[in-house]
């Protein structure tokens, strides 16, 4: 039997009527509270737009989708996920995920492809994680790998990235809290013309949050 090459996504209405109460229920139930630091963006008003993450545990696609569903109820949410993971947690090609084999290079190039073909619909957020794996939160070697600017080297025109930083906090409370920011818009062409400043703009929105501690001036999503 040959074997599928890619895992694509399938969202369907009833999955996102289960999956949305859930992951709500969820995050309230495990954390005090939601913050964003910063101003919050106008997620309407970027055709062809990636947010990335960085990705430093298990809760980081179940904090960015709730982020973005806050945010934005009218774009629909493709999430690019590890292979094997997605094989082992097949609902949530239902609610936007679709696969990627790091290790197949047939594979990659589909994922890639199909990706560019996802950024051409303006009402679709593309969230793909540049460090390709879990890497700590604290971790002072940040790796970033070349997919995005392999997903923005074809006619990319049109097309924007929106850098966001991620953190789970410990406070006063049992609980801890999730902490959210957004990082500088970029376009695609940035992007292609100079990578290394998007690796630098990523860094340094992580270490932005990290060095924020004091949420009472923040909006809080919960």
């Amino acid at each position: 039997m040959q074997r599928v090459l890619m895992i694509k996504a399938e969202h369907k209405k009833w999955a996102e009527l289960i999956f949305n109460p859930y992951i709500s229920h969820l995050l309230h139930k495990d954390f005090n509270g939601f913050y964003v630091t910063g101003t919050l963006p106008d997620l309407e008003k970027y055709p062809g737009l990636i947010i990335t993450p960085n990705h430093f545990s298990w809760w980081d696609g179940f904090i960015t989708y709730y982020l973005i569903k806050k945010i934005s109820r009218r774009r629909k949410i493709y999430t690019m996920m590890l292979e094997d993971q997605l094989k082992r947690y097949w609902f949530f090609k239902k609610v936007g995920a679709y696969s990627i084999n790091q290790s197949n290079s047939v594979s990659i190039a589909r994922t890639l492809n199909y990706t560019r073909d996802v950024l051409n619909d303006d009402k679709n957020i593309v969230v793909l994680y540049p460090q390709g794996e879990i890497q700590p939160l604290n971790s002072e070697d940040v790796i970033i790998k070349p997919g995005l600017k392999l997903i923005l080297g074809k006619n990319s025109g049109g097309r924007y990235v929106l850098p966001l930083a991620l953190k789970i906090q410990y406070g006063n409370n049992r609980k801890p809290n999730i902490a959210a920011g957004f990082g500088r818009l970029f376009t695609a062409d940035e992007i292609i013309s100079n990578y290394d400043a998007f690796i630098e703009e990523f860094k340094l929105n992580i270490n932005r949050l990290k060095a924020n501690s004091d949420f009472d001036k923040c909006r809080n999503l919960f």
